[in-house]
């Protein structure tokens, strides 16, 4: 069975009998739960609306309020998350079934062994954390072997405090299988810190990334705490970490060996419990080859490498990411768009997706704000890939009904009125800089109500 954290567990007990509580409580504070109990069902179920637990013993023959009753009102009417462990003196296989239509997770029959109690509440945690972690990992969509591979060797790693590096093209979601692993770790009530290292200001980086003291350098009028501090007992990701100098990478290489961060201007380091997540669009043993990155420090942050594939490379799963989204954006623009056309699913299938799961998203999220009917055509597509070669039919090519001209004119006039003529709104949305929006303004002879 899979290790069971109960220290962080919180458990309630809602029975008449103070014999049972009393008995129970007992058992389960042995073993590290937090424990709460009450006698009366009216306050037990306003206790556990509250929602604080993680698993519920519940009597179903009390006074005042009967317990099958409290388990429809917190599983049926509020949907509260605690797995509920039904008990009783009076058990028969009907009265099981039922509470397990409403909710329960499991049925104790009074009187019950202290083995038997532990053992159907430890069972009911590892299945509630179980069930978490795979709400966490359906984050990382699709159904492809190559997902179902992924989100194994993230489930497998993230319990550990193992060093990662994550490598891939920009866009392929690196950030995303950070924070995955960061939230079915142990240390997931801690902070997960990202940081940029290509947006991090060279002079400023090792103040940035380890804190400095007072008077350190002109300008520092404060103690900082730096990422590190600030990650301390969580996780710290360090994207695009081949940007950083060859001098910080000295630093860090000896705060990943000490568990110790030398501030700017103190002699004294400071202990912290940090577990380190790296990541690169570049290919380190190249960066290595030509100097510009240490071997030293590229074996310690590689203990585990994930390599993330580009999205051409794993095309099944393009639809499942772009209905996923249609459905998130649509919602949140209040879109009449419903679904795609075979057309446009044929469209974005034979794309390339330079920009892979990133432009995917982007692109979705367009659809719902300019398409102006609830099945989206190819004439609603625009691309904006990277390069060249990214290019893929937006349109029917033997149709004639549209050039690419047209195609992108249709878009800008949709953008621009969605945005009241707004330029610098427009050209945030579409990607482009307000000259360059003016220029296709021009043009395409596109009519403006205002400047």
């Amino acid at each position: 069975m899979p290790a069971l954290d109960s220290k962080k567990k919180k458990v309630l007990i809602i029975d008449d009998e103070q014999s049972i509580r009393d008995a129970c409580q007992q058992a389960l504070s042995r073993d590290g739960y937090m424990v709460e109990s009450t006698g009366n069902g009216i306050s037990g179920l306003e206790m556990a609306l509250q929602d604080n637990y993680n698993l519920i013993l519940l009597d179903m023959r009390m006074p005042k309020i009967q317990g099958m009753d409290i388990l429809q009102k917190l599983k049926k009417e509020a949907n509260i998350s605690a797995e509920i462990i039904v008990i009783t003196g009076f058990g028969t296989i009907q009265l099981a079934v039922n509470a397990m239509k409403l909710g329960a997770i499991n049925f104790l029959t009074k009187p019950f062994t202290t083995s038997e109690l532990r053992k159907a509440v430890r069972e009911a945690l590892v299945k509630r954390d179980l069930q978490k972690d795979e709400d966490v990992l359906y984050m990382l969509i699709g159904t492809s072997e190559y997902m179902l591979e992924i989100r194994d060797t993230i489930k497998r790693i993230a319990h550990t405090d193992s060093t990662v590096l994550i490598t891939g093209e920009s866009g392929t979601g690196k950030e995303l299988v950070a924070r995955t692993i960061h939230s079915l770790s142990k240390r997931t009530d801690k902070p997960f810190v990202p940081v940029d290292c290509s947006s991090l200001v060279e002079n400023l980086m090792e103040s940035e990334l380890f804190g400095h003291v007072k008077g350190a350098y002109s300008g520092a009028t404060d103690n900082r705490e730096g990422r590190f501090q600030l990650s301390d007992k969580g996780t710290l990701f360090l994207d695009e970490i081949a940007n950083i100098s060859l001098t910080i990478q000295a630093k860090l290489l000896r705060v990943i060996q000490e568990q110790e961060v030398p501030r700017v201007g103190s002699s004294k380091p400071e202990k912290i419990d940090v577990r380190l997540i790296t990541a690169t669009n570049k290919d380190l043993r190249s960066e290595v080859n030509t100097g510009n990155f240490r071997e030293d420090l590229f074996y310690r942050i590689s203990v585990v490498p994930i390599h993330i594939k580009p999205l051409r490379e794993h095309k099944v799963d393009i639809l499942t990411i772009a209905d996923h989204y249609l459905d998130i954006y649509r919602k949140k623009h209040n879109s009449v768009v419903r679904l795609l056309s075979e057309e446009v699913k044929k469209s974005l299938n034979s794309y390339s997706w330079p920009g892979n799961i990133r432009e995917l998203k982007n692109t979705i999220e367009r659809l719902c704000v300019l398409c102006e009917n609830e099945e989206v055509q190819l004439s609603d597509i625009l691309y904006y890939g990277q390069n060249a070669d990214a290019k893929a039919p937006v349109i029917d090519p033997f149709s004639g009904k549209m050039t690419l001209v047209d195609v992108e004119k249709d878009h800008i006039e949709k953008a621009l009125r969605h945005f009241n003529f707004h330029i610098t709104k427009t050209a945030n949305f579409l990607g482009i800089d307000r000259k360059t929006l003016r220029t296709k303004i021009r043009a395409y002879n596109i009519e403006t109500n205002r400047d």
